[in-house]
């Protein structure tokens, strides 16, 4: 029977408690920054300490009340690392987004969104996009349900787990959810964290607009490894005193994370409001583009100093 068929599904939690059994739990990616308005890391898909998962009686009441005719636009299976991530992109810009959790861990699977969620229509869809461990079998198909509480919640269906497990199975899916159904603020009901993670890696821990770009500046959008202090203080060197000095204040009021890397930018845009990064599968290029002025026009471009963070472990060496 097909699962999008089924009245009752064996959610996704179910196979978390034979992951803990038989591989250990799945940890989050190491030093993901917590998710904010500017964009963070996954969150770990692990259970909260001294609560146990759904049991199948759970999962059918959950269900029973559930819609499940979502289209399952991308499933992907992999034993390697890629972070457990639940998220809902809203915008051309958010697909772009999305692959770079995966573009080094599994850049087959990023190149496959990109070019399976293309032709997404965004004034009328969404897609929620929602990476899981799935314990010692790999999952062959996947719904997604909102329940009459309008959580969210990821059913699975996959092959009774072989006696003995030597890797953790994750599964990567991404479905289009028309605009009119999903909630205004939607809950993944199977995770530690509910809400959802930004649409993509990285957080802006400084943006400002410059009151002038020094000669010698470099305007890119490759950027530039601050992580270290020689290197943040070489790169605020190209500023206005004043343009530096703004952005290590704001740099003071986020500190760095354990495994976190920062990378420097100088842009052109007419009025942005912030930044996001763009990682390629394969990581070719780590890039950053202005973001909050997608239908703004100017005549003449104005430059700003963006520093992102991310964790270190979704970057090349």
């Amino acid at each position: 029977m097909s699962l999008r068929r089924a009245v009752s599904v064996t959610l996704l939690a179910a196979s978390l408690t034979t992951l803990s059994a038989a591989c250990g739990r799945q940890q989050p990616a190491t030093g993901a920054p917590p998710s904010d308005s500017a964009g963070g890391g996954p969150t770990t898909s692990a259970p909260p300490s001294g609560s146990s998962s759904p049991s199948a009686s759970a999962s059918s009441s959950a269900s029973s009340s559930a819609s499940a005719v979502f289209r399952l636009v991308h499933l992907a299976t992999t034993t390697r690392s890629v972070p457990d991530v639940h998220t809902v992109l809203d915008s051309e810009g958010d697909l772009a987004r999305f692959p770079g959790y995966f573009a080094k861990s599994a850049p087959e699977i990023a190149k496959a969104i990109t070019a399976k969620a293309s032709k997404t229509d965004f004034s009328r869809n969404v897609l929620v996009g929602w990476s899981r461990t799935t314990g010692c079998s790999a999952a062959t198909d996947a719904a997604l349900f909102i329940d009459a509480k309008q959580r969210l919640f990821l059913g699975i269906q996959q092959p009774q787990p072989l006696p003995e497990c030597f890797a953790a199975n994750h599964v990567v899916t991404v479905f289009e959810v028309p605009r009119t159904s999903l909630p205004d603020n939607p809950r993944f009901a199977q995770e530690t964290n509910e809400k959802a993670d930004p649409p993509g890696p990285g957080r802006t821990v400084a943006f400002t607009k410059l009151d002038r770009v020094p000669d010698g500046a470099t305007t890119n959008e490759r950027g530039t490894d601050v992580t270290r202090t020689g290197e943040l203080n070489a790169f605020l060197s190209q500023l206005s005193r004043n343009g530096a000095a703004t952005v290590r204040k704001q740099l003071a009021a986020h500190p760095a994370l354990h495994g976190e890397r920062r990378i420097a930018y100088i842009l052109s845009s007419c009025r942005p409001t912030g930044a996001a990064l763009l990682i390629s599968p394969g990581l070719t290029t780590v890039s950053a583009v202005p973001t909050g002025d997608e239908n703004i026009r100017c005549l003449r471009a104005q430059h700003y100093a963006a520093v992102i963070a991310v964790a270190g472990s979704l970057l090349p060496a």
